[in-house]
């Protein structure tokens, strides 16, 4: 007994030494428990005399006390290590107390129920199912149930077969059934009608790199410690905190109320995350979380509004010109109203009620379990003659019947075929449960990611396909970087899901090689967009929901459609059209059209399948939701070539995700189905750009990718920085000619020019081809396949440098400090530029470029 009292302060002390550390560093509290800390403090309430002793942490404790506030308050909800042994310990306790009639002298076996139905199901609710065969409180834990939607499809299906056992199981779990049916869960769900807060007043374009900035991208998990890097490198708004706790004093709650764009940037949910922290109320008995709170903005970046709303947080916009900092705000929901200081009023646009649902359920953890138990009790019912009536599930309740097939677009065609309610079209705005064929996550995302999958109660994996890289911090990884790689490697593959290795490619230049032209995929990154099918970028957690169920409730954005006519002078590049989308709809719609809007490009036929991946890819800046190209012979044999790659995978007969998409692609190609934008489909504009007027290279000047100019503009900017990669600039045709525009050359000793391929199999290639020796024989480093600079997490610029990249964006401070620039262009120009050390001139590029 002795011994286990010291193991049990052992553990304690360890427990102490943390969390004084943290609080000493951050003046944060402890971070949640670990399993083993869980475990040791179950065996620790088998002491006796525990009531006689006392531990400090922060403030002294009576021992028992102690154990039980850390159980109680310390785990994490869902399916993580944790939470099982939490579960685990709690079962342990009611089962001694009913079998052995031996209760626990600090925990009742009456209490162990309470923290069990506390934990609101996930890991608690198989637990609550072994208890309930075993005729161990199976009324209560029926009514527990009953309120409990984290429920897995190996527990349901547990309880189907418990049903057909015994007659009286039989009748509890119908019961139980009709209750789910009827979505007795979510009687509480609501919106209240009114919200008042204070102002907390933030500028244009905040973006998700300033909520979450990517350099301390390693402590997104630890939600709190992230929160306090806001605004990091946005040098007007780095007092936020301060201002935050000054409001806080003056009213209990803050609104958080911004400008245009924001949240534009990368998907990273870390985001959202720190909006918790900063608005949130702290959810009791779940350590760290926070929930709630309202964002007012000018207009949202879509990704980032769709992960305010699955986070529970109520994203309204305004026209917030004339919102102060400190100014006292009422929202009035029914009236769609924002009452300023008691006197002015203004306009609101609320999310579509579907998604206010979702809000009301604290976000999509729990609507979109509710949602699919719901599901899964109506189908029990039918089966067992059960009457529901004419209760449907909130996706069934948007499905509406139109009398004729209205025209479609190429998006809409294809999200259409995914349908899962019967119904082969869809409209604009219109809300469907749609089959999502496959996710991909990258490393620094990927960890939020399993975060969520275990905050939902994730099994393995119900996506036909999940691919997961290490694209982000494969270079020059920290030990506890190589710990996340082991950690998502062996979560991804234990699941069913492929784990790309370091150095094997970035995610998306991998991933596209699983899509299909017919498919709908998710990504946890905002580059998440495939040259076929239709993709969309999405927080951690929609990807993580993509991940568990293979479907998600989609709600259908308009399309924009740009038709390219003609084709483009040489040495005008796929990275010069993308800046033409900026150009052209600046000049007539205005160039805000494609916000939160799908672009569909037409009269791309010329370009290569990586070519148009580029087009595809460079929506995510334009803020649309997702870009299509439409697929034809070219992409048949992209397609045929994809599979050859998947059957030469080491994994190919082992990863249940490549033998479905090997499956997928064999069925696929026996009858292709290529969709087409139906002629008399409606657009919300509709944008011509005529190729042959690109006369010379674009490129976009700091500090926004849609500041776009001719090179001629620029010409003559000395650069420092020279970068050519990333999932955009670093395909093999970019690299290769931009090689050919620098052999011959030395680079000045000035400019420090690196190259990262964006696959291990376009860097063979250009070993094996002699472009790796032109570029180090002329002074370039080529560094291993991955993300490189373009996220600025592993790679940064200096201090006041100025670079020119291929890569995505150019934000202040996104690769360097708040004073370094950068110019983003196309990888040829980016040759010129290595040569020269400044911007060419128009002359100066097409005399340089071959």
């Amino acid at each position: 007994m002795e011994a286990e009292m010291e193991k049990l302060f052992s553990c304690l002390n360890k427990y102490k030494e943390k969390a004084v550390a943290r609080k000493n560093a951050y003046g944060l509290d402890p971070r949640p428990l670990e399993a083993e800390e869980v475990n040791c403090l179950f065996s620790g309430l088998k002491l006796d005399g525990l009531e006689s002793k006392k531990f400090k942490i922060f403030k002294l404790e009576r021992l028992d006390k102690l154990l039980l506030r850390l159980i109680s308050q310390e785990v994490k909800r869902g399916t993580f290590p944790a939470s099982h042994a939490k579960a685990e310990g709690l079962a342990q306790i009611i089962k001694e107390a009913v079998i052995r009639d031996q209760e626990n002298q600090y925990l009742s076996s009456h209490k162990a129920l309470k923290l069990l139905a506390d934990m609101k199901g996930g890991a608690a609710t198989s637990r609550l199912v072994d208890l309930f065969a075993k005729e161990i409180h199976r009324d209560q834990i029926i009514e527990i149930l009953k309120e409990t939607v984290l429920v897995t499809k190996s527990d349901f299906e547990k309880l189907v077969e418990l049903a057909a056992e015994n007659s009286y199981f039989k009748k509890k779990i119908d019961e139980l059934m009709l209750s789910w049916s009827y979505r007795d869960f979510a009687e509480n769900w609501e919106l209240k009608p009114e919200y008042e807060g204070l102002s907390l007043r933030v500028g244009d374009n905040i973006t998700t790199g300033h909520l979450s900035p990517s350099k301390n991208a390693n402590s997104r998990t630890d939600q709190p410690r992230h929160a306090q890097f806001v605004m990091d490198g946005r040098d007007d708004e780095e007092n936020l905190w301060e201002r935050l706790n000054e409001l806080k004093e003056e009213g209990t709650n803050v609104f958080f109320t911004a400008g245009r764009a924001l949240g534009e940037g990368s998907s990273r949910k870390s985001a959202t995350y720190t909006m918790q922290q900063l608005l949130g109320r702290p959810v009791k008995g779940e350590p760290e979380k926070k929930k709630g709170g309202v964002v007012v903005a000018k207009s949202f970046a879509p990704i980032f509004k769709e992960s305010l709303v699955a986070s529970g947080i109520l994203p309204l916009e305004a026209d917030t010109s004339e919102i102060e900092e400190g100014d006292k705000l009422k929202v009035k929901l029914e009236a769609k109203k924002i009452l300023v200081n008691d006197s002015t009023e203004l306009d609101i646009k609320l999310p579509i009620d579907y998604k206010l649902k979702k809000i009301a359920a604290g976000g999509m953890t729990y609507f979109d379990a509710g949602n699919e138990l719901q599901t899964m009790a109506l189908a029990y019912c039918r089966e067992n003659g059960i009457k529901t009536g004419a209760v449907k599930t909130p996706a069934e309740e948007n499905v509406v019947r139109e009398d004729s097939k209205p025209p479609q677009t190429l998006a809409q065609k294809i999200v259409a075929y995914n349908r899962l309610d019967g119904k082969d079209t869809i409209s604009p705005g219109e809300t469907a449960q749609v089959k999502m064929r496959g996710a991909f996550s990258q490393d620094t995302t990927g960890p939020m990611t399993m975060d969520e999958y275990q905050s939902m109660a994730g099994g393995d994996f119900g996506a036909e396909f999940v691919v997961q890289s290490l694209c982000h911090t494969g270079e020059c990884p920290s030990s506890s970087e190589r710990d996340t790689h082991k950690f998502l490697h062996d979560f991804v593959t234990e699941r069913g899901g492929v784990c790309l290795q370091t150095g094997e490619g970035i995610i998306h230049t991998i991933g596209n090689r699983f899509v299909l032209p017919t498919d709908v995929i998710v990504g946890g990154d905002s580059h998440t967009r495939t040259p076929r099918g239709v993709s969309f970028p999405a927080a951690s957690d929609i990807v993580a929901g993509v991940m568990k169920y293979g479907k998600q409730d989609l709600t259908m954005d308009e399309s924009v459609k740009v038709k390219f006519t003609g084709r483009p002078p040489a040495g005008i590049t796929a990275r010069d059209l993308v800046s033409a989308l900026v150009i052209y709809a600046d000049k007539t719609v205005g160039k805000d059209v494609y916000n939160g809007r799908i672009i569909e490009m037409e009269g791309l036929e010329f370009l290569s399948s990586d070519e148009r991946y580029i087009l595809t890819n460079a929506v995510a800046e334009r803020s649309a939701s997702a870009g299509v190209v439409p697929s034809d012979e070219l992409t048949i044999e992209t397609i045929k070539e994809n599979l050859q790659y998947l059957k030469s995978r080491p994994d190919a007969d082992s990863s249940p995700s490549v033998k479905n998409t090997i499956k997928a692609i064999e069925e696929y190609l026996e009858a292709p189905v290529l969709f087409e934008a139906d002629a008399d489909a409606e657009y919300a504009a509709e944008i011509e750009i005529p190729l042959e007027e690109l006369s010379e290279p674009l490129v976009a000047k700091p500090h926004h990718p849609d500041n776009v100019a001719p090179i001629s503009e620029v010409q003559g900017e000395e650069i420092d920085e020279v970068y050519i990669g990333s999932c955009v600039g670093g395909d093999l045709k970019s690299i290769k000619e931009a090689a050919e525009v620098i052999d011959g050359h030395q680079i000045p000793q000035d400019v420090n020019v690196v190259v990262g391929p964006a696959s291990r199999d376009i860097y063979e290639e250009l070993i094996v081809d002699g472009t790796m020796a032109k570029l180090t024989h002329a002074g370039a480093t080529v560094i291993m396949p991955g993300c490189g600079l373009c996220m600025g997490n592993k790679r940064r610029i200096g201090s006041g440098s100025t670079a020119f990249t291929t890569t995505t964006r150019n934000y202040q401070s996104r690769i360097g400090p708040s004073d370094s620039r950068t110019y983003l262009g196309s990888a040829q120009v980016a040759g010129c530029v290595a040569v020269l050390g400044h911007i060419p001139s128009k002359e100066e590029y097409f005399k340089l470029y071959k």
